[in-house]
């Protein structure tokens, strides 16, 4: 078995479905947002840009004497900004004032790291795990070999937080307290064909009691996530399917006055080997067995 991690940004995926396709689903970016009082607003407009400290939108000011309210000599470097305040949000659009007062920052002043760094930061913390992979019959016969049309179930062996969610972790990084919520989203499993099951969730275990007294057309079908192979897998590479899942995670997290979403991606693969059973003819009269066909050619 092998597993991968990987960390993208920008591509979160889907929405979750169990269905099989030839090729890969569309996918919708990632992104953030600037949040007030738990509304989103845009993080810039004509007043300027958002700022969650003050609740205003920020413009620099090229020259601003301080006003009687907040006099005093202020050191070299100090910049004013207009301050554009938000009194409420309607319909998503903010509707506010320009403030007499201009929001003041003195050079030395710890700065606040941008939250969507801050974000990137604590996911960095947080344990993801490719998971470990069930595929029926794989783990449950003893010469670990798939059927051609006999349903073939797949299902993660070790669900939990690192592997299928979700879970959680606020952390302060840089003046900027971070909450993060990871969840997955689906499980894509590459079948080594040419297609691909997508699936929501850890999927079913199998179980030999599950095939009981039941004959091979006669085998149950995965209620949430299967397979079946067209073809035996004796013209792949090793004789064998190399079977891929991947858990499209997406982590939510909120701060610093911004909200965003950061996918992610885990994957481990098994190889499969699937097998054509081939009728067998018997001569009455005593002869030897014969296939009732030729064996077919990789070529073909």
């Amino acid at each position: 078995m092998t597993g991968k991690c990987l960390l993208r940004i920008g591509d979160d995926g889907h929405p979750p479905t169990t269905s099989v396709k030839n090729t890969p689903g569309s996918k919708k970016p990632g992104g953030s947002a600037c949040v007030f009082e738990g509304q989103v607003v845009p993080c810039r407009t004509e007043n300027g840009f958002f700022d969650a400290a003050s609740g205003c939108y920020l413009t620099l000011a090229d020259t601003w004497l301080p006003t009687m309210t907040q006099g005093g000599e202020r050191p070299p470097g100090t910049k004013y900004y207009r301050c554009w305040v938000i009194l409420d949000v309607v319909d998503g659009k903010p509707e506010g004032i320009e403030k007499f007062e201009p929001v003041i920052r003195e050079p030395g002043e710890t700065r606040t790291i941008d939250p969507r760094v801050a974000a990137r930061q604590v996911v960095e913390t947080m344990s993801f795990v490719a998971p470990q992979l069930g595929v029926s019959p794989y783990v449950q016969s003893a010469d670990r070999v798939g059927i051609v049309n006999v349903p073939v179930w797949m299902w993660v062996t070790d669900p939990g937080p690192t592997t299928t969610g979700p879970q959680t972790k606020t952390a302060a990084l840089g003046g900027v307290s971070i909450t993060a919520t990871g969840t997955v989203d689906r499980i894509e499993w590459s079948m080594g064909a040419g297609e691909t099951v997508s699936c929501k969730g850890a999927g079913t275990p199998f179980t030999r009691q599950m095939a009981a007294g039941k004959s091979l057309k006669d085998m149950p079908a995965s209620p949430t996530c299967g397979f079946r192979y067209a073809k035996s897998s004796r013209c792949e590479k090793s004789g064998a399917y190399n079977v891929t899942a991947t858990a499209y995670w997406t982590v939510h997290w909120t701060g610093g006055g911004m909200q965003g979403d950061i996918p992610l991606d885990f994957s481990r693969s098994v190889p499969l080997r699937v097998t054509d059973l081939r009728p067998v003819l018997v001569d009455p009269d005593g002869g030897s067995e014969q296939p009732s066909a030729p064996p077919r050619t990789c070529g073909n």
